[in-house]
């Protein structure tokens, strides 16, 4: 993500605002926000602390949660409703537990309205002996534990009105009627206000998009386009997106809306430049850069562009300038200049900026979100 706002920077003036002292405090903290950010981060954080202190050891460094599966493949097919500028969505979540029996699986999820919840292993059902749904998790016990190393699948039927990760732009927000879009933006923990996930840096997991939209719209997702149809009895408009390579949740990208595409080709990788019908006439000058772009990151990182194509989508009002979601980047608009203003308009190192992520980021990912500087560092 290109972002202008740098963390420790907003860390700094916070704590000069409240008197605190020096470097110490800013360190301090920062792990003290890293630590209430992360999954049980607090609760875990302090209790291990406290083991340490009893025994005088110093006290660990723990960011990101200890993964009790591995994640094998996370399924969305959602609809969104852009009138009430809502979502329902079932979400599956195929996994193996790791090491023990699991019997209970906690996931990432904000504000979500759970419908259903049902578990499958080998083509039978695994029994839920329980469901808890807080305000920012849905954790599932199981009424026989799963044993390690067995696949199983949670799918769950959920619905929202995110605050956060993902948007509307429709007329009655004042944007141009024929420009309406839906768009997602996960980093660094906004996946889980749409859908129930493992929402950290440190489990990849192959990924698959069905959205069901109007016939006139089009639909974006990481990975390769698999298929469309139209269901005859709601006239909804059903596309699906395939992302066969492990990525992040964090990554998972959904874009929909009228949209008007460029094409272009570096090699045999696709190239995409799509954005809204008003302001098509100027998006390629955006977009003119990009092959020549990926061809030198080739030659100098030394390995091929790693994912099956590369889209690039512009938003309205967007909340950086740019994020490298899995071989769809989202832009803002204003990265878009006509063919007047181009001496003093370049989009060059944001095109360039959120590329280089798709090896750095997105193919190599960091751990945890303390490490985030080494994602934008390679990237900048």
């Amino acid at each position: 993500m290109f972002r202008s706002v740098r963390v420790s920077s907003v860390l700094a003036v916070a704590l000069l605002a409240a008197g605190l002292p020096g470097p110490g405090a800013l360190r301090a903290a920062e792990e003290e926000i890293l630590c209430r950010c992360h999954h049980g981060g607090l609760h875990d954080h302090a209790g291990r602390a406290a083991a340490a202190a009893a025994t005088g050891e110093p006290a660990p460094r723990q960011y990101a949660p200890d993964r009790a599966v591995d994640m094998l493949h996370l399924k969305i097919d959602c609809t969104p409703d852009f009138a009430r500028h809502s979502v329902r969505a079932t979400t599956s979540l195929s996994f193996k537990p790791i090491a023990r029996p699991l019997s209970t699986l906690r996931l990432d999820a904000v504000d979500l309205t759970v419908h259903s919840v049902r578990a499958e292993a080998a083509g039978a059902a695994v029994p839920v002996a329980d469901v808890v749904v807080a305000r920012d998790s849905i954790t599932v016990r199981f009424a026989e534990p799963i044993p390690p190393g067995r696949e199983a699948t949670l799918t769950i039927d959920h619905s929202a009105e995110p605050r956060r990760g993902l948007y509307f732009r429709t007329p009655d927000m004042g944007y141009p009627a024929g420009d309406t879009h839906v768009w997602t933006q996960g980093e660094s923990h906004e996946a889980r206000h749409w859908f129930p996930c493992h929402d950290y840096p440190n489990e990849k997991c192959t990924t698959e998009m069905i959205c069901h939209v109007p016939p006139a719209m089009t639909v974006l997702s990481n990975g390769r386009l698999v298929g469309e149809e139209t269901d005859p009895a709601t006239g909804l408009k059903a596309v699906r997106w395939l992302q066969d390579k492990p990525h992040v949740s964090y990554l998972v990208c959904l874009v929909a809306g009228p949209l008007v595409k460029l094409e272009g080709k570096h090699r045999d990788v696709p190239l995409a430049f799509w954005t809204q019908p008003s302001t098509a006439a100027v998006a390629a000058n955006s977009f003119r850069d990009t092959p020549g772009i990926m061809a030198f990151f080739e030659e100098e990182i030394g390995v091929p562009y790693p994912w099956v194509k590369y889209d690039q989508v512009t938003i309205q009002d967007f909340v950086a300038g740019g994020m490298e979601n899995t071989s769809l980047t989202t832009l803002t608009d204003q990265t878009l200049f006509s063919g007047e203003t181009e001496n003093i308009r370049t989009t060059r190192s944001l095109d360039a900026h959120e590329m280089a992520h798709q090896w750095f980021g997105d193919l190599v990912t960091c751990k945890d979100w303390s490490h985030l500087w080494l994602n934008e560092g390679f990237a900048t």
